[in-house]
């Protein structure tokens, strides 16, 4: 037996390769850095907001409470210095496969992570455009963009923005990782005066796009677990928002390196737990029907909020950027939004003496008033006015371009859902609280596995079997979109650059037995034809032709991919149609011709 557990020690190099302790040395100095740089932010956020919100404590009740407009107006114009300041914009296509531009710094800071991790890989239109592999992410920005975002979060929150931390801190986590392995000048100069740089950085940097997107996974879920204080949850969160309902497991070691790292760290200098949300006594949850049916109901209602609050921000965010596209004006209307918001809030709590503070119901990421709820201090009014409130005012917020996230704000929608069924059915409102966020978080940011891992992170597996019921209901109901709109495209209409697309189409009957010669789509509709999909060949099989032979006639269920301007590739879709309808509707007439001879 001894010397069979010797012989295992002795292999144990060789079952560690080379390339699994480069991953794993990277993975703890991504959580280490990462953990540098959110940690502060975390602290200096709530600093901040808590010096702010006493500020506005001090001036009573009341139309003084107006002043609140002051920080938020403040804080908008710097948000604005900052975002206009080396300015970078960042991609992501829509439902229609429409690119839109992003500012880097400004909004989600989620949507831009998203767009980044898949900038590397190989794309059509970047094909087309020349660009490839690792090339793409280095020539955007990396650290500087880390940098202006902890700026811009700091700003928006402290001085009273509505929205989460979650989604600035995965952006700072994404470009502080990608920034380890940027190829910079100052190492080349070295290298070549020192060799063992040169050796070193070879075996460091990554080589691949796939080595790239485990560091920014591992980046991601090291912020995430500072941030929650639950690093399992930070792991798959990190690889459940990139990739949906496709989890990469070979990832998951990685990212839990660094989350547990970063969260080690947090726990090194944190008096207590850290974690985001804490409650003083834990209630376990009834085994009753009752109970279950009130979670069911529950899990429906906070469905249907997800649903409206997609919908909502959805024309909000068209209607901020269409009405104001210079980004000052945008910014000061949206902080003004949040502050009138924040401001009628406070005054109709105060005077019904529902709430003392109305301002904290909307103002900053939440996390303190769901701890407040779970502590059982809300009323039924107070629970539907900080709903009603805070939603509006984070989409403000974020839809005008100001740095903040939608998970907690999302947890704080699924909490105040809870709070009230809680009043109304007499339960403890923990009891439908912690259900209740793993609603929001399925139904809202659509990461169901995470939720679950949360709930049990942070509550105990006690609240399983009514997060899962609840995980049932709101994937049934809500499950179908996202709030990251990067994660969302059609293959069948995309855009290659802003005003430039592709289309697939299906040639209408007029076509077929035609060449492209023939056709002449060029000269017609001023459109290219890159591909040819032939539904058979010569041969009686399919067949993707990228030679695009200009004398192969066309047949019933070929397909042609075109690109060319957007107004050109309408025009042809509209003629397209047109021609499909008239030859359907003269197969019909010939038909009843043919039938009356």
């Amino acid at each position: 037996m001894p010397a069979t557990i010797l012989r295992a020690v002795r292999r144990l190099p060789g079952t560690f390769d080379d390339e699994e302790r480069r991953l794993v040395v990277q993975s703890v100095i991504i959580g280490v850095v990462v953990w540098a740089i959110v940690y502060p932010l975390k602290i200096g956020v709530h600093w901040l907001f808590d010096l702010t919100l006493h500020s506005l404590e001090q001036l009573g009740h009341g139309p003084q409470q107006l002043l609140v407009l002051a920080p938020l107006l403040v804080g908008a114009l710097v948000v604005a210095v900052i975002a206009r300041t080396h300015a970078v914009m960042v991609h992501y296509r829509d439902d229609d496969g429409v690119i839109h531009e992003l500012n880097d710094v400004e909004g989600d800071g989620l949507e831009r992570a998203i767009a980044l991790y898949y900038s590397s890989e190989p794309a059509f239109e970047r094909v087309l455009q020349g660009q490839e592999g690792l090339d793409v992410r280095w020539q955007l920005p990396t650290f500087s963009l880390a940098f202006r975002k902890f700026a811009a979060t700091l700003i928006t929150l402290g001085s009273g923005g509505s929205g989460g931390l979650e989604a600035s801190v995965t952006l700072i986590g994404e470009s502080s990782a990608a920034g380890l392995f940027k190829p910079r000048q100052p190492i080349a100069r070295v290298n070549e005066k020192i060799g063992v740089v040169g050796r070193f950085w070879r075996w460091w940097q990554a080589d691949d796009p796939d080595d790239l997107q485990t560091a920014q996974l591992s980046g991601i879920a090291a912020a995430v677990a500072v941030l929650l204080g639950a690093p399992l949850t930070a792991a798959f969160f990190a690889i459940e928002v990139m990739y949906r309902q496709r989890p990469l497991i070979e990832k998951l070691a990685y990212t839990l390196i660094s989350a547990l790292v970063a969260y080690s760290l947090t726990d090194l200098v944190t008096v207590g737990h850290p974690v985001i949300f804490s409650v003083e006594q834990h209630f376990v949850p009834p085994t009753s029907p009752r109970y279950y049916a009130v979670v069911v109901l529950m899990a429906t209602a906070v469905s249907l909020v997800s649903i409206f609050f997609k919908q909502f921000r959805a024309y909000t965010d068209h209607l901020l950027h269409h009405r104001f596209t210079d980004s000052r004006q945008r910014l000061l209307v949206g902080a003004t939004i949040t502050g009138l918001i924040a401001f009628t809030a406070a005054i109709i709590t105060f005077e019904l003496d529902w709430w003392e503070n109305g301002l904290e119901l909307v103002l900053g990421p939440g996390d303190n008033v769901i701890n407040a709820a779970l502590a059982g201090e809300f009323t039924l009014a107070v629970a539907l006015v900080a709903l009603a409130a805070k939603m509006p005012a984070t989409l403000a917020t974020i839809g005008s371009g100001g740095s903040a996230g939608l998970l907690v704000p999302s947890l704080f929608f699924g909490t105040m859902v809870a709070s009230a069924f809680a009043v109304l059915f007499d339960y403890e409102p923990m009891l439908l609280i912690v259900p209740g966020m793993t609603a929001a978080l399925v139904s809202i940011v659509n990461v169901p596995l995470a939720a679950i891992l949360f709930t049990v992170e942070l509550f105990g597996s006690v609240y399983m079997v009514p997060a899962l019921l609840t995980l049932v209901i709101t994937s049934i109901l809500a499950h179908d979109r996202t709030i990251y709109r990067p994660q969302r495209e059609k293959a069948t209409k995309r855009q290659i650059m802003p005003g430039v697309g592709s289309r697939r189409i299906l040639p209408p009957p007029s076509w077929w037995g035609k060449t492209l010669v023939e056709l002449d789509l060029r000269r017609r509709y001023n459109v290219n034809v890159v591909g040819l999909m032939e539904f058979q060949d010569e041969h009686g099989n399919p067949r993707v032709r990228l030679d695009t032979s200009s004398t192969v006639p066309l047949s019933d269920g070929d397909v042609l991919v075109v690109i060319g301007r957007e107004e050109k590739l309408e025009a042809l879709e509209t003629a397209v149609r047109t021609e499909r309808a008239t030859g359907w509707q003269n197969a019909v007439d010939d038909a009843l011709e043919t039938e009356e001879t």
